[in-house]
């Protein structure tokens, strides 16, 4: 009795197991194809001085927005009033994109490689700022690749050296 009891036991944990196994497997692959990334944007990305001096640092500058769905509809503080927060747009742009990773990208004019300078991270409000030397005007790139649930966005700046 105790022996029909084991193997009846083992039998249902093993096709249990094939289950777990197979089930998780095609779950994942549904959700892959279903997961909606949340659109983000570098606004306000600036290099300045602009011109500068050759040798001279730059500072870049600017901040990483996530957009969020918004209601245009949605009264004002005021009775009378009604605010339009996203004016004619369906998203609303907040600074919430804290404690990302921001690649810094230079192009020297003329060329068409792309030079790695740095890796930067915004602080809790999504502003990031760094300063780099200059030896010849092109063009700085910033990139956000995305992370878990965010789209990736980039910005540039064209920036004039001169001697």
């Amino acid at each position: 009795m105790l022996r029909r009891i084991a193997a009846v036991l083992a039998a249902a944990t093993l096709s249990a197991t094939a289950l777990a196994v197979t089930v998780p497997a095609q779950a994942a692959s549904a959700q892959v194809a279903d997961r909606a990334y949340t659109e983000t944007r570098i606004a306000g990305f600036h290099a300045a001085p602009n011109p500068a001096r050759r040798h001279q640092h730059i500072s870049l500058q600017g901040q990483l927005q996530v957009g969020e769905d918004c209601n245009p509809h949605e009264r004002g503080s005021g009775l009378a009033t009604r605010h339009n927060p996203c004016g004619d747009s369906r998203t609303q742009w907040t600074g919430s994109a804290g404690w990302q990773k921001i690649v810094v990208l230079f192009r020297a004019g003329g060329r068409s490689k792309w030079e790695f300078v740095d890796t930067i991270e915004t602080g809790r409000d999504g502003r990031f700022f760094t300063k780099v030397p200059v030896y010849t005007s092109g063009t700085w790139r910033v990139v956000f690749e995305g992370a878990r649930g965010l789209s990736p966005s980039e910005d540039s700046d064209w920036v004039k050296v001169f001697r």
